[in-house]
């Protein structure tokens, strides 16, 4: 059987031949796990692998660099439950965390690069422990570790509205006590004072832009009922005030106020048609939607495609369980067409990623289980002193 092993530097998926552990270890594990050693090389993250078992090591290479782990080998449980399904360990289907693995302070971004590089900024989640990491089989990251000695977790929630769905419902589920989840992202900048490079934050909350597939379906007229329109809008939906609070004034922190542009977001179904972009290959009728939306919306600053989202069920959190913001690095300029260079994207992934785990462990939680409060007796918690025992 193959390991399934992770390349940060190309974000692909490969497999390749495993190796039998030690005789010491075969009792426990009949297939070593690949650990990898996080290293920056020429400003970007490659994972150089070993072969070890996970009873050696403490989570520090030879020289000195973190390590993670990957599962040995894909697993294929059974789930059960159709409504909302778990494995007998109680792991979610799409992320594959159990309780205990997640902390009540989330920062979701959207690539796993991005969640590798910034976990650079953790500490141990306990002594003597490595940097909690899980790939699940569809692609998810989760890392728990501190920031500022209090437990976080950074999440790497992919792209679209669906996933964002997956990354804060399944989070949920596993976490005890009140749920902070701030997201960095990338988005198109659609209008000055929001620059190249920018900080945005959705203080003004966010709306949804969807493409209406009926605009294609019913003829212009139709018994005298005018044609729906190709593009329709949401209303919009606050952040958490607090939270955004505390996120711009981390943010000015990082990287000064005049590169901090507060606004509202728009959250799109496509990166292509309902964002405004035009290509001859698809009768998209989308020429003039930035404008029309910044027309209509004129305090809108960013574009992309999952703030509304996580913002939309913060809201509908039972027992305000949820509290949510997001922030997105300008990374291209939609009304001049153009696009942040790799380098100083980088720079401002590590700013704006200081800024969200700054923000989210100043904010109060309520039966915060991260901090001993209400925490169920009996649950393995990764940053538990317990758990470096």
């Amino acid at each position: 059987p193959g390991d399934t092993i992770m390349e940060a530097s190309s974000l692909q998926m490969r497999r390749a031949s495993g190796r039998q552990a030690s005789a010491s270890s075969a009792s426990t594990h009949s297939v070593a796990p690949r650990v990898f050693a996080v290293k920056r090389l020429q400003g970007s993250f490659r994972l150089q692998s070993k072969s070890v078992c996970f009873a050696e090591g403490n989570g520090v290479s030879s020289n000195g660099a973190t390590v993670v782990e990957t599962q040995a080998k894909p697993q294929k449980p059974s789930f059960t439950n159709a409504n909302f399904p778990v494995d007998p360990e109680g792991r979610t289907y799409h992320l594959g965390t159990k309780r205990g693995e997640v902390a009540n302070r989330v920062l979701s971004v959207g690539s796993t690069q991005r969640a590798q590089l910034l976990s650079q900024l953790l500490e141990p989640p306990a002594p003597g422990q490595p940097l909690f990491t899980r790939l699940s089989s569809r692609g998810f990251l989760t890392i728990t570790g501190r920031f500022r000695s209090i437990p976080v977790s950074i999440v790497s929630t992919h792209m679209g509205m669906p996933n964002m769905d997956f990354v804060v419902r399944e989070t949920r589920a596993v976490v005890d006590g009140q749920l902070a989840i701030v997201r960095l992202g990338t988005c198109g900048a659609v209008q000055p004072p929001a620059k190249l490079g920018d900080l945005l934050v959705a203080s003004a909350g966010s709306i949804a832009v969807r493409r209406d597939p009926d605009a294609w379906t019913l003829p212009r007229a139709a018994g005298g009922r005018t044609r729906t329109q190709p593009y329709a809008t949401t209303l919009p939906v606050a952040p958490d005030p607090q939270l955004a609070s505390l996120l711009v004034e981390e943010a000015a922190k990082q990287v000064g106020a005049d590169r901090v542009v507060e606004g509202l977001n728009a959250s799109a179904d496509s990166f292509y048609s309902s964002q405004g972009r035009t290509g001859g290959d698809f009768d998209d009728r989308n020429e003039g939607l930035i404008a029309a939306l910044c027309k209509e919306y004129p305090h809108l600053v960013s574009l992309e495609m999952e703030t509304f989202h996580l913002l939309d069920l913060a809201r509908c959190a039972r027992a305000n369980s949820v509290r949510g913001v997001g922030m997105c690095i300008a990374l291209a300029e939609r009304y001049s067409n153009r696009f942040l260079d790799y380098a100083s994207l980088e720079a401002a992934e590590l700013a704006g990623g200081r800024a969200c785990l700054a923000a989210l462990v100043r904010t109060p939680l309520k039966n915060d289980a991260s901090m001993g409060e209400a925490a169920p007796e009996g649950v393995p918690y990764v940053w538990a002193a317990s758990a470096a025992q």
